[in-house]
């Protein structure tokens, strides 16, 4: 069974004082609030440009500017994707007239092929913003975790 996932839309945040003055606050200090930044340009990279410390393209966000909202919208980041391979094989020998063995194995992720996980998001943690982390994959239809096998021996009769 061969499993393709093109990869979770991802929305970007920016965190700082609330550049809006919408945030309640009991102080002058402006409130702290995570909303979305300005947008420049297509943050996407082309599959060449991508690397585990870049997957998308930071610089395409500023912050909002004084007075507004950020022009970004819902899931303007296309996330990493999934492959997964997963293969069965089975054999039933006779042993008697009534009596039967069947052998059988599965491998899940039989390429152990890496999916990651999504990257950070939020433009203000400058360390950690669209890089590739970890390993496991967010797909929830199948597991894209570590090569797997099973092995079974069935008696039947």
């Amino acid at each position: 069974m061969y499993s393709f996932f093109s990869g979770e839309f991802l929305t970007p945040q920016w965190t700082g004082p609330d550049p809006t003055g919408t945030a309640f606050t009991g102080s002058r200090t402006p409130a702290n609030v995570t909303l979305r930044p300005d947008q420049l340009r297509n943050p996407n990279l082309s599959v060449d440009q991508r690397t585990n410390s870049r997957f998308f393209d930071v610089s395409a966000f500023a912050p909002p500017a004084p007075g507004q909202f950020g022009s970004a919208a819902k899931g303007v980041i296309q996330g990493p994707g999934s492959i997964i391979v997963n293969v069965g094989l089975s054999k039933t020998f006779v042993i008697a007239e009534r009596w039967r063995v069947r052998w059988e194995m599965t491998a899940t992720n039989l390429f152990n092929t890496t999916n990651y996980n999504n990257p950070e998001t939020n433009i203000t943690s400058l360390g950690s913003v669209g890089v590739l982390t970890g390993a496991g994959g967010e797909q929830d239809l199948d597991s894209a975790g570590p090569r797997g096998f099973r092995m079974g021996l069935r008696l039947e009769w």
